[in-house]
Formats: C-alpha cells, structure tokens, sequence
C-alpha cells in the first residue's frame, strides 16, 4: 500500500458518500454530512497519509451501514 494518496481521490470517495467540503483551516480540509462527525483531513501538497483512507472508510462504513467502495 502506498505511504499516500492523492487528495483528490478521497474528496471524491466522501462526495459520493454524502459528505461535502465544509472549510479549511490550515492544511486541515474539513468534510461534513448532517447527522454526521465532521471529518477534518490534513493535506500536504495534495497528497494524504494513507492511514487516514483506513479510517475514512470505516466511518463511511458506519455512517452508510455498509461497505465503503473507492
């Protein structure tokens, strides 16, 4: 597994779920999604620490109640 990934691809794996970009601070891009925790994600040069594409998908896959696709 690569050390990270491309923001791009997980904006586009939280849109598809519901979640939008709701501001930034920092280097810190903060998802939302009504009923929903707030998802903060820290960027560096477009690219995110793949550990945080693990935990992404697993709160996808609660708050969906199923499996998180990419």
């Amino acid at each position: 597994m690569p050390s990270e990934v491309r923001f791009a691809e997980i904006r586009k794996l939280l849109e598809k779920h519901g979640w939008s970009l709701d501001r930034i601070r920092g280097s810190h891009h903060v998802f939302v999604k009504p009923g929903h925790r707030s998802i903060p994600i820290p960027v560096n040069k477009g690219r995110v620490d793949h550990h945080y594409l693990e935990w992404i998908k697993k709160i996808i896959r609660q708050a969906d109640g199923g499996e998180a696709s990419e």
